[in-house]
């Protein structure tokens, strides 16, 4: 199992070759609803990225951490 810098690494390299066929792309006038997506994940790669980067050293409030999660206060699931 990878650690969590071997895993920064990975995404920062899945994230540059994404924005390379981003560019590519926007190059060859493909059209927003083409790229939309793309910009979606590469945004989420890099977010993601920057959580593991400063997992150890710095408090989480991104969208993809557990910061902030609250449990449910009914019996309903008991």
């Amino acid at each position: 199992m990878a650690t969590m810098k071997e895993l920064v690494r990975e995404y920062r390299e899945a994230s540059a070759k994404l924005a390379m066929r981003i560019a590519e792309k926007r190059a060859a006038g493909a059209s927003y609803a083409e790229l939309r997506p793309l910009q979606e994940a590469l945004r989420d790669i890099r977010e993601t990225q920057r959580l593991m980067d400063g997992y150890y050293e710095i408090p989480r409030s991104a969208g993809v951490a557990a910061v902030g999660w609250k449990a449910r206060r009914t019996r309903d699931d008991h």
